[in-house]
């Protein structure tokens, strides 16, 4: 088929159109104007703290729950009007919800099943589904005969069964043990990417969301703070939260003491360490306040030199990784890494250090919460 004949194609295969969900006895929305489009066979990771509405936006794609304002839109088509069995969605849910009397194959064939679906279709998909994820050889099984990644890969093939537009994945590793957690992840992952399927996962796990992802959306109090690829969200966070709850990072305060144009800035850290900055979004004006966050990765610790003047509380062996926390001057405290076998040593508590930032470090400024001026007498 030439391009001249080729069906239309619409830009997104998900589009969230000011999503806004309100509970009754709720002082705030649970989901407060969420908007995202989403491309054909991407990997979008909604991420956020317990309660910050990510599992309810998924649900309202889903269909199990109506939304109080917004649209959503899948392949050019609004889709609220529609029950969940008619919208080219599939489910896998966070328990994995397998029925315990059904073998494997018959778990995996079902809702081809509800669709009146021939036997004969049924397990010829069925079949062809568990070969997808590596377990045609039990599909004979019950689900308490499985382990929880087994478990799990049965429920990604019943999800896929019913050949899906968009694949929805509710907190997926949760139930599962750290180092099973990591295999599954590159599992999902591969069978995401041969199926070429669109895939929505709900997870609070930073790691997760930030390797898996093709993109992520950081969601705060039902409203979204950022939505960008990992290595933006994690290096150039549009908000202080982002910055705080993706990774981990030093907080200081900090001084704006040039304005060099398109973002960037020079600052006074503490009142003893200058260093170029990048300004997230707002307003910023030489003299004000700023808070400066760096990743303790961007962080050296020297013997002597221009730095940070800091104290040794701990260090800690972390796998490959040294952590030291320091107390500087101030009363701030911050956090190091370093990686052990590039000169990285044990620091003996008490010891006076000096803190400079690393080639190539990047130091986030954000504007300084307000203080509310006193009232009038």
């Amino acid at each position: 088929m030439n391009d001249s004949t080729r069906p239309a194609r619409t830009a997104f295969d998900l589009s969230l159109q000011s999503i806004v969900q309100r509970y009754r006895a709720a002082p705030s929305p649970a989901v407060d104007g969420v908007s995202l489009d989403i491309g054909a066979g991407e990997l979008v990771a909604l991420l956020g703290p317990s309660g910050c509405g990510k599992t309810t936006l998924l649900r309202i794609i889903a269909g199990f729950v109506e939304q109080t304002s917004g649209r959503v839109v899948v392949g050019g088509r609004a889709i609220d009007d529609l029950p969940p069995n008619r919208r080219e969605v599939g489910v896998v849910f966070q328990n994995y919800a397998l029925f315990p009397h059904m073998s494997t194959l018959d778990n995996v064939a079902y809702g081809l099943a509800c669709r009146g679906e021939p036997r004969a279709r049924q397990l010829a998909k069925a079949r062809e589904m568990l070969d997808l994820v590596r377990m045609g050889h039990l599909s004979d099984r019950l689900p308490r005969q499985l382990s929880g990644g087994q478990q799990q890969r049965v429920a990604l093939a019943r999800a896929l069964a019913v050949d899906p537009r968009i694949l929805l994945l509710d907190e997926p590793f949760a139930a599962l043990d750290k180092g099973l957690r990591l295999d599954m992840q590159i599992e999902v992952k591969r069978i995401q990417r041969l199926a070429g399927i669109t895939c929505i996962m709900v997870t609070h796990d930073q790691e997760e969301a930030l390797s898996m992802a093709d993109r992520v959306a950081v969601i705060n109090q039902g409203r979204l703070e950022q939505f960008d690829v990992p290595n933006e969200i994690y290096d150039h966070p549009a908000t202080l939260f982002v910055n705080q709850f993706v990774g981990t990072s030093n907080a200081l305060i900090g001084r704006i003491t040039r304005l060099d144009g398109e973002g960037r800035a020079q600052a006074l850290v503490d009142g003893t360490l200058s260093c170029a900055v990048r300004l997230a979004a707002g307003q910023h004006q030489v003299g004000d306040s700023a808070t400066i966050c760096i990743r303790p990765e961007h962080l050296r610790l020297a013997d002597d030199g221009e730095g940070l003047r800091g104290t040794i509380e701990l260090s800690l062996p972390l796998g490959p990784q040294i952590v030291h926390e320091i107390r500087l001057a101030s009363g701030a405290d911050l956090k190091v890494v370093e990686a052990r076998g590039e000169g990285a040593r044990f620091r003996t508590p008490g010891s006076a250090v000096t803190l400079q930032l690393t080639a190539g470090a990047i130091v986030n400024a954000f504007a300084a919460p307000k203080t509310a001026e006193p009232a009038a007498a």
